[in-house]
Formats: C-alpha cells, sequence, structure tokens
C-alpha cells in the first residue's frame, strides 16, 4: 500500500498548472506477486482518494489491511490531501486525467458529482451481488447516497445526530444529567446553558463581571452545519416544501436562525465568531458541557478519554430527529469499476468491514445484525446513551431529512447551497444583521440553486 499525502501549498502549486494539465503525481504502487506456482487473480491497484485527516486515515488503513488478507492481489494506492475542499481536489484531478478509483465522499457532495456524472450507479452492481441482501441493512440509510432512483455511493461514516453532554462538567456543577430518553425544549436546555458557561475569573452570564470575551467553558454548542435543519424542523419551519420552495423567511424560520445567533451574542453559552476564541471549543477540549454531535464523532470522543452521555437535540415546539451517512463512491470512469465496487462494499457494507468503524467509533451501523455490538461497545458512550442514536434514526414519528418533501437530499445540490448560505450565515452569527434582513434574498438564491445547481 502506497500513500501520497499532497500538503496545501503543494496542491495549490500544483493546481496553478492545471489550467493545461495537473499531474498530483502519485506514487507508483509495486503489485504483490503471487506466490510460486499460483497465478491466482490478476494484480489489480486501486486508487483511493481519502479524506478527513489522520483518524479517518487510521480507520481506512484497518479496513485495507483486512481485505487484502483475503485479497492479496489487490494494492491500494492512496491520495490524501487536507486543509481544503475534498471535492476541489478530487475535480481538478479528474480534469488533469488522474482520477481515482473511488473515494471517500461526503454528504453534502455526492449529489452534485452525480450531477456533473462524476459518481457510478451502483445498483446494477449490487443486484448482482450475492453477498447484498436489502433486508440485511436499516431503512433510510441511503438517503444521502440516492438521487433519481438509483445510489451512487454506499454509506462509509456517521449515523444519527444527537446532543452529547460531558458529565464530568455536570458533576463539577452539581447538576443531574439529561435522561437519555427524555426530550429537552430550547427553554430547558438554555437554563442548563447558563449555568454550565463560565468565564476565566468564574461568573456565569447574568453576573454583573461576566466577560463574553475571556470564556473559559461554554455550556452549549449547537450543530450550525448539518445540525442546524434540527431546529428549524423542531420549530415548524421547512427547508424544502413540498412544491419545491424554500421557505426561508417564514416566520418560524426566522425566529429560529435569530434563536441560534442570540445564543452566543446575546446569553454567551455558545461559542461566536463575535468572541473568537485561541482555543478549539468541543467536547473534545473539555471545555464544552453539551454539543451536537454526529455518530461519527463517538471514536473521537473517547480517543480524548471523555466521559460523557447523550440525548435527543432540544425542540421548541416539535420534537424532531435527523441523521445521514456519507459514502464511498467509485469513479464513472474508472478502468477497474468491478474491483473498486468489491472493496467499496466490502469497507461499506459487510459484516467484517463495518465491525471495524463499529468498533473503532466511525460509524452507527447500517447493518441490522451489528445493532448489539454498537450498543453495548465497552467504549463510551454507555448503553442507553448509544440507544438514542437508533431512537434518533428509528422513529418515523421524528425522523426528518433535508429534501424530503421532495424525495431527493437537497435535491443533489447541497454543497453549493452551503457554498451560497456561508457569507449569510457570517453576517448573523457576527451580530451584523437579524435573519428578517436577509431572509428574502437568500430564499430567492436558495430556490434558484436547487431548481437549477446554479446561481445568476
Amino acid at each position: 500500500m502506497t500513500r501520497h499525502n499532497v500538503s496545501r501549498r503543494d496542491f495549490l502549486r500544483v493546481s496553478g498548472a492545471a489550467a493545461g494539465s495537473l499531474a498530483l503525481a502519485a506514487c507508483t504502487a509495486v503489485p504483490m506477486a503471487p506466490a510460486a506456482g499460483d497465478m491466482g487473480p490478476e494484480a489489480v491497484t486501486i486508487n483511493f482518494f481519502n479524506r478527513g485527516g489522520a483518524f479517518i486515515e487510521g480507520v481506512m488503513d484497518t479496513q485495507m489491511a483486512l481485505y487484502r488478507e483475503s485479497n492479496p492481489h489487490v494494492e491500494f494506492e492512496i491520495n490524501a490531501v487536507a486543509g481544503y475542499s475534498h471535492q476541489e481536489a478530487l475535480l481538478l484531478m479528474i480534469s488533469a486525467g488522474t482520477g481515482p478509483d473511488c473515494w471517500f465522499d461526503a454528504n453534502r457532495t455526492t449529489g452534485m458529482l452525480t450531477r456533473k456524472g462524476v459518481t457510478t450507479d451502483l445498483e446494477p452492481y449490487l443486484a448482482a451481488d450475492p453477498t447484498f441482501n436489502e433486508d440485511d441493512y436499516v431503512p433510510n440509510v441511503w438517503i444521502a447516497q440516492t438521487y433519481d432512483g438509483k445510489r451512487w455511493g454506499l454509506p462509509w461514516d456517521s449515523g444519527a445526530m444527537c446532543l452529547g453532554y460531558d458529565k464530568d462538567i455536570f458533576d463539577a456543577a452539581g447538576l443531574d444529567y439529561p435522561a437519555p430518553d427524555v426530550w429537552m425544549t430550547w427553554d430547558d436546555v438554555l437554563e442548563l446553558a447558563l449555568q454550565l458557561t463560565i468565564d476565566l475569573d468564574g461568573n456565569k452570564p447574568g453576573d454583573s463581571g461576566f466577560d463574553p470575551a475571556r470564556v473559559a467553558q461554554y455550556g452549549f454548542k449547537p450543530g450550525l452545519g448539518h445540525g442546524r435543519y434540527t431546529y428549524l424542523w423542531a420549530n415548524d419551519a421547512e427547508i424544502v416544501a413540498e412544491d419545491g420552495t424554500m421557505p426561508m423567511d417564514s416566520d418560524e424560520f426566522v425566529q429560529t436562525m435569530n434563536w441560534l445567533a442570540s445564543l452566543g451574542l446575546e446569553h454567551y453559552v455558545a461559542p461566536s465568531p463575535a468572541y473568537e476564541t485561541a482555543a478549539p471549543v468541543d467536547m473534545r477540549s473539555k471545555n464544552l458541557a453539551m454539543q451536537h454531535i454526529g455518530a461519527w464523532s463517538i471514536g473521537r470522543i473517547n480517543a480524548a478519554e471523555v466521559n460523557w452521555g447523550t440525548t435527543q437535540v432540544p425542540y421548541n415546539t416539535t420534537p424532531v430527529s435527523y441523521g445521514h451517512y456519507s459514502p464511498l463512491c467509485v469513479f464513472s470512469r474508472s478502468k477497474v469499476q468491478q474491483e473498486a465496487y468489491d472493496f467499496v462494499q466490502f469497507a461499506c457494507c459487510s459484516f467484517d468491514g463495518q465491525k471495524i468503524l463499529v468498533d473503532l467509533g466511525m460509524q452507527q451501523p447500517i447493518r441490522k445484525d451489528l445493532r448489539e455490538q454498537f450498543l453495548n461497545n465497552p467504549e463510551g458512550p454507555d448503553g442507553p446513551s448509544r440507544q438514542v442514536f437508533y431512537d434518533a434514526f428509528e422513529n418515523m414519528d421524528t425522523f426528518r431529512w433535508p429534501g424530503d418533501t421532495i424525495g431527493s437530499y437537497f435535491g443533489g445540490w447541497y454543497q453549493p447551497l452551503l457554498d451560497y448560505w456561508a457569507p449569510y450565515n457570517d453576517q448573523l452569527f457576527l451580530g451584523e444583521v437579524r435573519w428578517e434582513d436577509i431572509a428574502a434574498e437568500v430564499r430567492a438564491g436558495s430556490e434558484q440553486i436547487l431548481a437549477t445547481g446554479e446561481l445568476g
């Protein structure tokens, strides 16, 4: 197995010449020679493009090593680029004729890459695969990889999102833990967060000497990326309506966005770009009491030796839950599509491949027969807190996903929408605007992207 990690500086240097031709030079892999007297399958090299840093790299290495035990004729050549959009890097590699055979994609980009013809329709491979049985898998796990009724990737990481909390911080404050089977309201979580936020002098919000620019421990960090939609639904706002509109100027939408901004700007219980800190604020850093997290964070939180638990994401008017999976995809122009599919299917859907993801805290399993393995994992959080992930994903009375009203995850245009929303969100969370000031403009642009994939 060979690896080529490209730094941001190296990548920008190379991509500067990409107008004519781009060469993300990959190390040449040396295939394993078959044993004497045993020709075996023909040697093959699979070029894999990875993202996400050292933790994900270690998980993937573990899976590749196990796969090669039964497939010694397969060699992996790995490209990994850190520090910027993997989608940008992938498209540049493809434009240079050096596209990978398969890669670790994101829920936000699979739809757009599929619209561009980059991904492979995996339905024929799944239909021909004797090891694949639809009944082996939890429903809803395919939502972020399915477009036009076809799967264009297989779920590799992620799962449900929930509210994680640091038990040691609650103990120090003398507060009871949130119950795993009781939904908190926005008011409930704000009341807790006000008691759990402390500045460097020991003051809490509301104390006369409290300094929001010198917070040592925050009480609550809502999910402002993939998690933001849960708060909108939980206040009866809609992201994508059944008629394909995006009512981002509704009263409920406006109230939700302003409430999220107020957590940092008015209540001071959440980190805010208006009061930037040098250190990261998250549960792993042990300076945050409650954090909106996804199942993909389990292993990394445990690696930081956090004593933690979970409960459902708080609501205002309607309890709502959410989750998604990010896939491994196969390149539509790969010369080894079958071999790439075979590895992707092993890594994502087989018992042995997926057990690695569960054991290392990378995934809430999509296989039904790994449920007990996940719930009884000796690593944190405990069983009742792990059950929260299943309760979020499997309760059809609460489970939502963006685009469920039109049967398509953001219509396939999640990444362009995120790019469009970013500067507006920055203004909101810096306190430069309120949502009603920009809502109509954001709605108009968003609806155009949902309809066409482009703005203007």
